[in-house]
């Protein structure tokens, strides 16, 4: 993809706005559960398993359907796929029965993968000077799309009841792909020929061949395994003494996460000016401070307000850092360097979140931040031992 294309302030406000309606898509459900489950006649206290599903859903999109980003025009792909998003956004709120309401939920989950198609294709189109912040804005979008789904879904479900929180995503994402498809300018046609299975095939071959790609893969799983060990088990401690917060309290946590995304484009625009790796031992030093924070938490609500903030810069902080320096090199590779690093980063994210919630079965709130501060220095340790910086 060149460079010559201008990548205006308003398309990329549009860029970043798309990626966090495509993967608010996928969190909608999460505080859902209890209501859908009862709307279903599903035991509750099996409901969780609607979001195993659409954490499955999400691997299987970010392993099959990302690489093809190196495969088909990029442009139609992406405008295409912000199409069955929405209907099949649209199929989980009308869904008269449970096999329809999971088939929805399956497809969204796959296909709002598509946020990890268009921000490397924006990377892709920006000027090596300014790839960071336009890294940075659209990731900003995703990571803020993910906590405010939660405040969103809890409050309009509250208001008008579960099924209009999908109606209403539905048209959101249906005017997007209408919005990308007159925004986005035309892509040049792909001139390789290589197949979609050895497009697949390959995407496992580069991260293991690509030292840049593999350490900044390793340390973004451990980054978003930090996000997954904060809000897997926030809402167990906000639930309880001292705090007995309740569904549309805990939702609006979200907007303190939100807080420190919007501070975090410094990320971006250090590895723009050639300082990734201070940036990046700057947010493992965060992530020490705000476990320290989130201690303080369990009884002060100053303390888990700061450690959220504080956490939340870090994780995105680190995420654009390591973005920008993965998607320097050639842009017939986009596809697959963000499969292979999205992977990554969402198989942390997974262990994460199963981890926390055994910390907190068997220690608490005390046992979840000492498993945060554990990653957190395990980060350290391996930001200070990975040397590479070039693909």
């Amino acid at each position: 993809m060149p460079v010559s294309f201008s990548l205006s302030r308003s398309l990329i406000f549009l860029m970043a706005l798309a990626t966090g309606l495509a993967v608010a898509s996928n969190y909608y459900v999460h505080p859902l559960i209890v209501v859908t489950a009862q709307s279903f006649h599903i035991n509750v206290a099996d409901s969780g398993f609607l979001i195993t599903l659409t954490q499955l859903a999400y691997a299987l999109g970010l392993v099959f359907l990302v690489p093809l980003g190196d495969v088909l025009n990029n442009k139609k792909l992406i405008v295409g796929l912000y199409g069955v998003v929405g209907v099949a956004a649209l199929l989980v709120a009308v869904a008269p029965n449970l096999s329809l309401f999971i088939t929805g939920l399956l497809l969204v989950g796959i296909c709002c993968t598509v946020a990890q198609i268009l921000l490397p294709l924006a990377a892709s189109m920006a000027a090596a000077d300014r790839r960071g912040q336009v890294i940075g804005a659209l990731t900003t979008g995703l990571l803020l799309g993910i906590l405010l789904s939660r405040t969103f879904s809890g409050l309009m479900a509250e208001w008008l009841g579960w099924r209009m929180v999908y109606v209403s995503g539905a048209l959101m994402l249906l005017l997007m792909a209408v919005a990308l498809h007159y925004s986005l300018p035309a892509t040049p046609k792909l001139t390789h020929t290589r197949g979609y299975l050895a497009t697949l095939r390959s995407v496992w071959a580069l991260l293991w061949q690509t030292p840049l790609l593999r350490q900044r893969g390793i340390l973004g799983a451990l980054d978003f395994s930090l996000f997954s060990v904060l809000w897997t088990t926030l809402t167990l401690l906000l639930s309880h003494a001292p705090y007995h917060y309740g569904l549309a309290q805990i939702g609006l946590f979200g907007l303190f996460g939100a807080l420190g995304v919007l501070g975090a484009n410094l990320g971006g625009r250090m590895a723009d000016q050639g300082r990734a790796r201070l940036m990046t031992h700057i947010s493992c030093v965060c992530f020490l401070l705000s476990w320290l924070l989130l201690y303080l938490g369990a009884t002060h609500l100053w303390a888990l307000i700061a450690g959220i903030v504080l956490l939340d810069f870090a994780i995105q902080a680190l995420h654009i850092t390591n973005q920008s320096l993965i998607y320097r090199s050639d842009p017939a590779l986009k596809g697959r360097i963000a499969s292979g690093y999205m992977s990554m980063y969402f198989i942390g994210g997974v262990l994460g979140s199963l981890a926390s919630a055994v910390a907190y079965q068997h220690f608490a709130w005390p046992g979840v931040v000492m498993l945060g501060m554990l990653i957190s220095m395990a980060l350290l340790v391996c930001s200070i031992v990975f040397k590479c910086e070039r693909m």
